[in-house]
């Protein structure tokens, strides 16, 4: 089981080694698996999005990084407003605090499983119960559009924002997934687990410009 260390840009100096292997391991996924991106010089994959507005989610096992998450504010700047607007045809594109667009999950290959409790699930919960944990009401952004069945079977709710269109040779989609108790429950009823997969050192930032950070959280962090 993954524990999903909660990075930021204070906390960032805490995890020198694991966001440099984060971000290698990006270069291996979007660059030369995917064939996203030109390779980068240095071997480490960075966006104009990678600003100090994002969150990680660097999900450990073992020592290493084997899977991780992007999030960043719709009100930020972000993948689906600079890049892909035009398929958000249906409800226009979020521009919410609230709303937190997920981008840059990827799963080592060796960790990658068909079965419902694998690494992906386990990111999947350490992401809603982040989002729940901030107060943010959805998450999501232009994903392939093979991640939706799984958004199904864990029975969460993920709204369409327009048609999913094909880009590359593969097939997109940018939809949103309500954040709520009941998602966060029905995803640990599949892993079988009650306890937290977060870990949150050194200094928090709320995900939501002006929100306080709860006592809990400040505990944590000690």
């Amino acid at each position: 089981m993954i524990t999903a260390h909660v990075v930021n840009a204070l906390n960032k100096r805490l995890y020198e080694n694991e966001f440099d292997e984060f971000l290698r391991r990006r270069h291996d996924f979007f660059v030369h698996q995917k064939g996203w991106r030109p390779p980068s010089p240095d071997g480490r994959e960075r966006d104009q999005f990678d600003t100090d507005a994002a969150t990680y989610l660097l999900g450990i096992e073992e020592g290493r990084v084997v899977t991780s998450a992007r999030l960043i504010p719709t009100s930020e700047p972000h993948m689906v407003s600079e890049i892909f607007p035009h398929m958000c045809e249906r409800s226009g594109v979020p521009r919410r605090p609230d709303w937190a667009e997920w981008t840059r999950t990827f799963v080592v290959p060796e960790k990658r499983s068909t079965g419902l409790r694998g690494t992906l699930t386990q990111l999947c919960c350490a992401v809603m119960e982040y989002a729940l944990e901030e107060g943010l009401a959805a998450v999501g952004g232009v994903q392939e559009t093979y991640f939706m069945p799984h958004h199904g079977a864990l029975k969460w709710r993920a709204e369409p924002m327009g048609m999913a269109r094909e880009e590359n040779g593969e097939w997109y989609i940018v939809a949103y997934i309500d954040v709520n108790e009941d998602a966060l429950a029905s995803v640990r009823k599949i892993l079988r687990v009650d306890n937290s997969l977060l870990v949150r050192r050194g200094t928090q930032v709320p995900f939501v410009d002006g929100m306080p950070v709860p006592e809990s959280k400040r505990r944590a962090c000690a």
